[in-house]
């Protein structure tokens, strides 16, 4: 899974250098990608989720991106990669009720 390659601080302002481009991102506590996620821009992305972070996500104290001409087609990608490595999806990517 290429989006693990380099870890960068979640705190705004390291995400200041996250790219605006389209993209896959991820977040991560304690080694573990707890989230992954795609979008049209993934500093804005990356600043809501800081702004409104969940209970699942409130711990991520990392994130990782990589760009992507078709970011939904490769979240699926990842996601699939990631559920055969770990027989399941992220923790924060599960819907629940």
């Amino acid at each position: 899974m290429a989006i693990n390659q380099r870890l960068y601080r979640f705190d705004p302002a390291i995400l200041q250098g996250a790219p605006a481009n389209a993209g896959v991102y991820a977040l991560w506590q304690d080694g573990e990608m707890i989230y992954l996620g795609h979008s049209g821009s993934i500093k804005a992305s990356l600043l809501v989720h800081l702004e409104r972070r969940t209970p699942c996500t409130s711990g991520a104290g990392y994130y990782s991106w990589e760009l992507s001409l078709r970011p939904a087609a490769r979240e699926t990608e990842l996601l699939e990669e990631f559920r055969q490595r770990y027989g399941r999806l992220p923790r924060c990517n599960v819907k629940t009720g």
